[in-house]
């Protein structure tokens, strides 16, 4: 299947896989909602700065171990364009790791949660202006009932309000440089398959962030803790093998078929999950938390009903044509 224009949605896609783009938009946006609480459970046990290096750490084995299973060869590749991979790594994956995990330090794992729910419009913004992404009604229409819909279900309970600070700052951030990385990563590693992205962007992160844990410990610049007990060592390697790996992995995929200005939207459905995982505290949905999910679906079906008319528009028309006989 040909590749698009860098974050478009691809054209000519059969209802089947449509349908399976969007399951695999599902699963990631699910395993990324429990990214944020289980984070938050870690960062009673580890520093911010060994959580984001142990995640990433396990990540890498995830993704590098599926590579050399599903491929059935040594994972790493000869002749790898280092420099695309470690440019993408360094800002995608180191900067962004550290700010998420900021935020949520900062905040919560649900005030984390709730302004990722702004996501659609920051990536249909970002997307438009680096690399010309038309900003059509119905990519507009969507993202606003998206936003509108996650911010209805996130401030259930809260008489309204989200509050803003630092924390939240970070994670809008954090967002903007993943929706950067999630567009060049199409373009500076075209020719390798999206698992191998996934595997090869993470590994220089990885080494990165444990590095910068052993200076921050010899030079005693910060106070690195690291509990190594059963729940600690649980919840690194359920953040790295499951939202690191898997979530990376689908979302990469997905964006190829659907592009990242509606894949983005599925993004708030994050805080509605992050509240679902933490049920067993006490929190439960809400009837405005269950209709504000509702209306972000309502906003990612309109825009890919829309915009799939539009494909089988335009493939009609051009059909209507006789070849060598100008319009």
């Amino acid at each position: 299947m040909s590749e698009t224009r860098v974050g478009e949605m691809q054209t000519g896609m059969s209802l089947k896989q449509l349908v399976i783009a969007n399951a695999a938009l599902i699963l990631n946006t699910t395993t990324w909602g429990t990214f944020f609480p289980v984070l938050e459970l870690q960062l009673r046990h580890w520093d911010m700065f060994s959580a984001s290096a142990g995640r990433q750490v396990t990540g890498t084995i995830a993704l590098l171990s599926m590579v050399a299973c599903i491929e059935r060869r040594w994972p790493i590749r000869r002749g790898l364009p280092w420099g695309n991979i470690i440019l993408l790594s360094t800002v995608g994956i180191t900067v962004c790791c550290l700010l998420t995990t900021l935020a949520v330090f900062l905040s919560s794992g649900l005030s984390a949660a709730i302004i990722s729910a702004t996501n659609p419009i920051g990536s249909a913004l970002l997307a438009q202006a680096l690399y010309g992404v038309k900003l059509r009604r119905a990519i507009i229409v969507g993202a606003v009932l998206s936003v509108a819909g996650g911010m209805l279900a996130v401030t259930a309970g809260q008489h309204g309000r989200v509050t803003f600070g630092l924390g939240e700052l970070a994670l809008v951030t954090a967002n903007l440089i993943w929706t950067w990385f999630s567009l060049a990563i199409q373009h500076r590693l075209r020719g390798y398959t999206y698992l191998e992205r996934s595997a090869y962007t993470i590994l220089p992160g990885a080494v990165q962030l444990t590095l910068i844990v052993v200076a921050l410990h010899y030079l005693g610049l910060a106070q690195i803790r690291m509990e190594l007990t059963f729940w600690p060592l649980l919840y690194v390697f359920y953040l790295g093998f499951v939202p690191n790996g898997l979530g990376n992995f689908l979302w990469l995929w997905a964006i190829s078929r659907v592009g990242v200005n509606v894949a983005s939207m599925y993004q708030n459905l994050i805080p509605v999950t992050a509240v679902l995982v933490t049920i067993w505290i006490g929190i439960y949905p809400s009837w405005q938390q269950l209709i504000g999910g509702a209306i972000i679906l309502l906003g990612v079906l309109y825009t890919q009903i829309t915009e799939r008319r539009r494909s089988n528009a335009t493939v009609v028309k051009a059909t209507v044509v006789k070849p060598g006989v100008s319009p």
